[in-house]
């Protein structure tokens, strides 16, 4: 994902990817030749896309007009989808056969490629070189893409869900969000249910869900997705997951003699597998597949929510983002400690604690990491000597460039 500003155009956000939930800047800050130019990009990153905007947003119409009119012009075949949500992108996007998705929504603009899955690195080099463009495209093309409704949809995400979703649901289920259209969709989806009352809290953007029970308290969303991956797993079917998620996973598919495939932001295409995968589970993209394969799985396999969550291997986890006035080398600051191997994401780090996955932001100036361990004291202790190794490369290198 990147930033437009009226100045400069697209600027890369000091962490992007999985690692945060920035869109594409606000609408007082993005300039009508930066619109263009991002409808520029979005055709040279897909020949077909889709551009859905968020009800009741006179900015997110305007802005997805414009795009959607640059794109055509470049030649792609573009398909608006007007007041939705991205859940609805998702299996719209898939539906039409677009390769990337531009939301626009009263807080700015947020780019996926096709299923609401990270931009491959072809893709986010295509918005690149369109943002950086001095001139806007010239007129005058011979051939032109095309514009076309694609309201009806929206419909698709209904269905989807309903074919997920049990006979019978077994709790009372109440959904909690910002976004009123999501809340509406799924109260009207899981309507009836019986025994304790369980709430799915869902992200705006309807893309993250966790859920709460008296008796189970919060199941954050990060626990949701590895009791959705062990359910699979056991199943005898394999997992497609982001490679944020804990390598736990893993040792949870060893177990069950299947696989855990990963999928990367900016990938270079390795990963085609994956992400074909994750589009089909849905789960790890979209929080209402989430919710609806969660309210599933509670109905017909695992109707005890508190033995599910305890059945999952011991795992805590420790998010940092760790700055640095000059870029430097992960590697060589864990290397001295710690095991490191390099995987698409960025430097895996281990030892016997735990495991760090450590994701450079693209100025060079930070560093996300990511720590997990059998024990929030093990992870805490790890994360700690991380950060302090890296902090000492960072000074190293300053002492070395005479910076103070």
């Amino acid at each position: 994902m990147q930033w437009l500003t009226e100045e400069t155009g697209w600027i890369l956000p000091e962490e992007s990817g999985p690692w945060t939930d920035a869109g594409l800047g606000c609408g007082d800050r993005i300039s009508p030749a930066a619109l263009l130019r991002l409808g520029t990009g979005l055709a040279g990153a897909a020949s077909r896309c889709m551009i859905g905007t968020a009800p009741d947003s006179d900015f997110a119409r305007a802005a997805a007009l414009t795009a959607a009119g640059a794109a055509a012009a470049a030649g792609a075949g573009v398909i608006l989808v007007p007041d939705c949500v991205p859940a609805e992108l998702r299996t719209a996007s898939a539906a039409g056969e677009c390769g990337a998705v531009l939301y626009a929504d009263e807080t700015g603009l947020r780019l996926y490629a096709g299923g609401l899955l990270p931009l491959t690195k072809r893709q986010s080099e295509a918005l690149e070189q369109a943002a950086a463009a001095r001139e806007l495209p010239a007129a005058g093309r011979s051939e032109y893409g095309t514009i076309s409704d694609g309201r009806s949809l929206r419909l698709l995400c209904s269905r989807a869900i309903i074919e997920r979703l049990p006979e019978q649901l077994p709790v009372r289920a109440e959904f909690n969000t910002a976004s009123e259209r999501l809340r509406l969709m799924m109260t009207r989806l899981c309507r009836g249910g019986s025994g304790e009352s369980l709430t799915v809290q869902l992200s705006a953007d309807g893309r993250r869900a966790s859920v709460y029970t008296l008796r189970s308290g919060w199941i954050f969303y990060e626990k949701l997705l590895l009791m959705l991956c062990a359910a699979y797993l056991r199943r005898g079917e394999d997992v497609a997951l982001p490679y944020w998620l804990p390598r736990t996973a893993e040792r949870m598919a060893a177990e069950s003699g299947r696989r855990i495939l990963r999928y990367a932001s900016l990938s270079d295409g390795s990963d085609a597998d994956a992400r074909a995968l994750a589009a089909r589970q849905g789960f790890t993209l979209d929080g209402t597949v989430l919710a609806a394969d969660f309210l599933r799985i509670l109905a017909e396999e695992e109707p005890d929510l508190n033995r599910w969550a305890a059945s999952l291997p011991p795992c805590f986890t420790v998010r940092r983002i760790l700055r640095t006035e000059r870029s430097l080398d992960a590697a060589a600051g864990c290397g001295t400690f710690l095991h490191t191997e390099q995987t698409p994401e960025g430097l895996r780090a281990s030892d016997a604690r735990g495991e760090a996955l450590l994701h450079p932001s693209r100025s060079g100036r930070s560093v996300s990491m990511l720590v997990e361990a059998a024990s929030m004291e093990a992870a805490t202790e790890l994360a700690g000597d991380i950060a302090a190794a890296l902090a000492g490369s960072a000074g190293r290198m300053n002492a070395e460039f005479g910076i103070n």
